[in-house]
């Protein structure tokens, strides 16, 4: 055990299993080999990675929906076949230096955050609806907490719309827009590949409807890179609050600053065992 959190245990085996990944990719990017403070960095980075993956399993497992093992087999299985075979994928992932070890780590944690981060947008949605029901303004929801920054400025306007694009969009998203009266809004929110969509119809005639949107981002497929800043600030605050607590411990040397110094809390809506959320504005 090289560090904990709480009662989970990050091993010494899995830190090393990130590490050399981490390590093989800057040098094939060109970076410096056999340099200490980058290898310093690279160490505090790896550690800080294990110490959010762990909160985010822990929340996961919490919330219901942590990944199970026929989950990360079966995603396994699609990148072997893929690949082309056992072989072929035990190659390209020594080639990036990894292993099936790595990988198996990567997918689990992968599955883990996306579906905890679909609870969590599930939930910001509902609470969204909630003030809307409570006489809030759909614009100025739209311009808070909409996560699609190309009309989060403009309260959610979408403008008008031609009915044959919404009728050619998602069968569920057509039937939930084109049920709407003027004033109203989907509820619940349509569920798609983007995530959890509030829809508004403003006006609407034969031949356009003019919308606006409230989108809580929960891709599918989910990557880290699309992780919304507000669960970003989610994960980060549990993690401070484990720090304050003192359930955080660190059992090795060489991994940089101590990261619970570098922890900062920031309220965020949240799921089961994270703080509770800032309370959206009342009307």
């Amino acid at each position: 055990m090289i560090a904990r959190v709480g009662p989970t245990a990050i091993t010494a085996d899995l830190f090393n299993i990130r590490l050399q990944s981490a390590l093989t990719g800057v040098a094939q990017a060109g970076g410096p080999t056999g340099n200490a403070a980058m290898t310093s960095q690279v160490r505090a980075s790896v550690l800080r990675s294990l110490l959010i993956d762990t909160v985010i399993a822990q929340e996961a497992t919490a919330s219901g929906v942590a990944a199970t093992a026929s989950e990360v087999q079966a995603q396994l299985d699609a990148d072997t076949q893929a690949a082309g075979g056992l072989s072929q994928l035990v190659s390209q992932l020594a080639s990036l230096g990894g292993s099936l070890a790595q990988l198996r780590d990567e997918i689990r944690s992968s599955l883990n955050e996306q579906k905890l981060e679909d609870i969590f947008a599930q939930q910001r949605a509902t609470e969204i609806e909630q003030s809307l029901a409570a006489g809030m303004g759909f614009a100025s929801l739209a311009s808070q907490f909409s996560d699609d920054s190309a009309t989060s400025s403009k309260g959610g306007e979408l403008g008008a719309v031609p009915r044959t694009q919404v009728q050619g969009d998602d069968p569920a998203y057509a039937a939930a827009v084109l049920a709407l009266h003027a004033g109203a809004y989907t509820n619940p929110p349509v569920h798609d590949a983007q995530g959890y969509d509030i829809i508004q119809l403003q006006s609407s005639d034969a031949t356009t409807l003019t919308l606006r949107h409230i989108i809580v981002n929960a891709p599918q497929p989910y990557t880290v890179n699309q992780r919304p800043q507000w669960f970003s600030e989610a994960i980060f605050e549990s993690l401070a609050q484990d720090c304050a607590a003192g359930q955080i411990h660190i059992f090795v040397s060489n991994v940089g600053d101590d990261p619970c110094a570098a922890a900062s809390p920031s309220p965020s809506p949240s799921g089961p065992g994270l703080p509770t959320p800032a309370p959206l504005p009342s009307p």
